[in-house]
Formats: structure tokens, sequence, C-alpha cells
């Protein structure tokens, strides 16, 4: 009877200790968060973070001021429509081919309703493309291109940021916060604009 008790406690000691000494199976990892990094991958893939390069260019402002340095461009260039004759061509001009951008006409797009009227944004709608050639090409669709919208320059004054287009308010009375006069057509498009913004882009 001791015998068999004393087997059953070594037989038991021995499946703990056989079961206790078998290698535990590893886990798998939790994957790190990349997030970030999938978001630059997208970006990347998609074309968005492109090569940059250094450029002078001179910018001048609505009331007539202008400001020269270095600024970044992206360097696949600009895509566009025209017209020219009657006919509509697509055309693609890298950016070492373009002498200048001037805006011709700013839209007022509605934002919303504020308590002491309606913001609109401002946007340029049709710009001049002046290429090195000496060919002028005007666009309608204004400037999709972010670095065409925000214009950071640097020079011995530091670094600045310029911009293409405004945020405006207008009051019920048809007057505008910005003190520019009235828009006279129903279309809200306008040719002229806020003293600090930009209306001509030059690279030397």
């Amino acid at each position: 009877m001791i015998s068999q008790n004393l087997f059953r406690v070594f037989l038991f000691f021995s499946l703990s200790l056989s079961l206790t000494a078998q290698p535990k199976l590893p886990k798998e990892p939790n994957l790190p968060n990349v997030v970030g990094s999938e978001k630059k991958e997208d970006r990347d893939a998609r074309g968005d973070t492109k090569e940059q390069k250094t450029v002078v260019q001179n910018l001048t402002l609505c009331d007539g001021r202008t400001v020269r340095g270095e600024g970044s461009v992206l360097t696949e260039g600009i895509q566009f429509t025209h017209i020219r004759e009657g006919i509509e061509y697509k055309k693609k001009l890298k950016m070492e081919e373009i002498e200048s951008i001037r805006i011709e006409t700013w839209e007022l797009k509605q934002k919303k309703e504020e308590k002491k009227g309606i913001s609109f944004e401002a946007m340029p709608k049709k710009i001049r493309i002046r290429a090195r050639s000496g060919e002028s090409y005007y666009k309608e669709s204004g400037l999709a291109d972010l670095k065409l919208l925000n214009l950071e320059i640097k020079n011995n004054n530091g670094t600045a940021t310029l911009y293409s287009y405004w945020i405006d308010l207008r009051y019920p009375n048809g007057t505008w916060f910005s003190g520019l006069p009235a828009i006279k057509n129903d279309g809200l498009v306008r040719d002229d604009c806020l003293k600090d913004v930009v209306r001509l882009i030059e690279w030397e």
C-alpha cells in the first residue's frame, strides 16, 4: 500500500517535471506601430513627396512690392489644359522651361456663415504661364500645386511664407473685410487682390 502511494507520488512528480520542463512555444511578436512609416511609403507611392530643388525667384505682390530670394519648386513641372484658336490642348512644361506665372483673376468660393457675414476663399482662377521660349499660355483652372499657393522664400532678411490666395469676409451690406471694392459681377470673380497676396512669380 505504501509502495503504491509512493509510486503515485513519484509518477505525479515526474509528470509535473516533464510538464514544467517542456519549452514554451514563443508567442507571435506584436507588430510595431508603423503608421507613420506606412503613410510615408504611401506618399512616395502616390508621388506626393517628390524631388525638390532650390531656385531664385522674384515675387511681385498685388500692391507692386517685390521680394527676391531662394525658393523650392517641384521638379516635375506643370501640366495644364489651354485653348488655342478654339482647340483644347494638354500641355506639360518643365520648371526650367517656365519664366513666370501671373495670376489674372481670383474666384471667391463661399466657406461658411460667420457672425458678422459670410467668409470666402479667394483662389487663383485664370493664370498666365509664360515660357522661356516667349510663348504664353492661359489656364482657367487656377493653381493646384500647393507650392504655388504657399510660397516660401529665403533671403538675407530670413525666411518668409507668402500666399497667392486669401480669406475674406463679406458683410451683409456687401462690403469686404479686406477693404477691396464690391464685386460687380455675379460670378464672384475679381481681378483685383489683397495687397499682401502674390500676383506674379518669376524664376531666374
